[in-house]
């Protein structure tokens, strides 16, 4: 278990679900089930919580939705994957947030945030960005809730940290006194190498010296030899995942990649094909020598060209921002309600302006009915989610969709909240008199 590339949480729960199950497809068939459970668990508190903030019934229920059927989940769902079970603790994280800003953050509030975030880590390494995230939103906090002392906030800080400290650092030197490595689990450095690779042309690779030249000289040469001559070429590839993957010939592929999207496009047949079997080559069978290995490979590439890494970065936290939004924009449900909004929109405006233009008589309507501090609560976790995530998955892969939609699962959800509470808040509604 100390050496394996993944965390245990979810490969046991796939072993205590098969072990109950008469058939591994009737097994498989209950992860699935589960996924579906925990994510409607996970959806009904939100919509319980926004309903605790002042949220109108059919409000709350529509922006719930929103992230029921999100993009992680129709994407994810029926997928043996941990993407969406992840996703759906980190809704329940975001909600208990919610819950102590109204509240207040008790002791034992604290505590199951941090064991949430430590669940949610253990199922997918990349929810790290959760202990960051949290500790922000307990220090920064919407400016309608009871005044909060920041020596208050501090120990809110400590009290939630304690936990995923002890549990992640016992987890590493768990690792250490059984492998000898200190860290999470050796995985990572494999998808970072293939990025910052791919920053380098072949004579730059050749110019690192000792063993990470070595691995570096040996991705250099097989990034050629897959792009000329594909994955058949390779005696050692044939084990390898062939779902299209390739380093689409270029016309000197020993070259760096000329754009973001070209890193992007050759990121798979990177990993999969060029930095892994790299590995194996130079560094043994060995995953932990592997991955310490390309790990310096990183190290060494970031320290000598960190403004062309600074670039990929700010370039792939841009990707990862408008492919998100692309992608929620062309869900196959988000699409034409959308587009029926949009049309309403038009319709409504036209209509209150002929209402404006004929003699009228002006009839308030009822306030902002606890929409306005939802809204604001709402915002700042859109926000700050998406931003953290997105800042911390750019550090070592490209920010494709379906790393980065799980950050975004509560735009649609502010976006019905800010739609609805621009209806209320309309300062009159204009009624012909006859």
């Amino acid at each position: 278990m100390a050496r394996h590339t993944r965390l245990p949480a979810y490969p046991s729960l796939l072993q205590a679900v098969q072990a109950v199950s008469p058939s591994e497809a009737a097994g498989l068939q209950a992860v699935v089930l589960i996924q579906i459970l925990l994510h409607a668990v996970a959806v009904a508190m939100l919509m319980t919580e926004l309903r605790n903030w002042g949220v109108p019934r059919p409000t709350a229920i529509a922006a719930a939705a929103t992230v029921a059927i999100g993009c992680p989940f129709w994407d994810n769902v029926s997928t043996i994957a941990t993407d969406c079970l992840a996703m759906s603790v980190g809704v329940m994280i975001a909600v208990a947030v919610m819950r102590g800003w109204r509240k207040g953050f008790s002791r034992w509030l604290n505590l199951g945030i941090g064991m949430a975030v430590v669940l949610a880590i253990g199922l997918r390494p990349a929810s790290l960005f959760l202990i960051p995230w949290v500790i922000a939103m307990l220090l920064f906090r919407p400016r309608d809730r009871a005044p909060v002392s920041w020596r208050g906030r501090g120990q809110d800080v400590v009290v939630f940290g304690s936990l995923p400290l002890i549990i992640l650092l016992g987890w590493c030197a768990f690792r250490y006194h059984v492998a000898g490595d200190f860290s999470l689990l050796p995985f990572g450095h494999q998808n970072m190498a293939a990025v910052t690779t791919q920053l380098l042309d072949n004579e730059e690779l050749e110019r690192l010296l000792g063993r990470v030249g070595e691995i570096a000289s040996e991705i250099g040469e097989r990034r050629v030899v897959v792009s000329q001559s594909g994955a058949r070429s390779l005696a050692d590839a044939g084990s390898l995942p062939r779902d299209g993957l390739d380093l689409r010939v270029t016309s000197d592929p020993s070259l760096r990649a000329d754009s973001y999207m070209t890193l992007e496009n050759r990121w798979d047949a990177m990993t999969y094909l060029v930095v892994i079997p790299a590995a194996a080559q130079v560094a043994g069978d060995d995953p932990i020598a592997q991955h310490r290995l390309l790990s310096r490979l990183d190290h060494e590439i970031v320290e000598a060209y960190p403004l062309r890494y600074a670039r990929w970065w700010l370039l792939a936290v841009r990707r990862g921002i408008w492919g998100s939004f692309a992608n929620i924009l062309m869900h196959p449900i988000f699409l034409p309600v959308i587009v029926f909004a949009a049309a309403a929109a038009v319709v409504w405006s036209v209509r209150r302006r002929a209402d404006f233009a004929s003699p009228a008589e002006s009839l308030p309507v009822a306030g902002a009915r606890g929409l306005e501090p939802a809204c604001r609560a709402m915002t700042l976790i859109a926000i700050s989610f998406a931003g953290f995530g997105i800042a911390f998955i750019a550090l070592t892969s490209p920010t494709i969709g379906r790393f980065t939609d799980p950050t975004f699962v509560f735009v649609p959800c502010l976006a019905v909240l800010v739609v609805a509470s621009g209806l209320d808040n309309r300062p009159s509604i204009s009624v012909r008199t006859r």
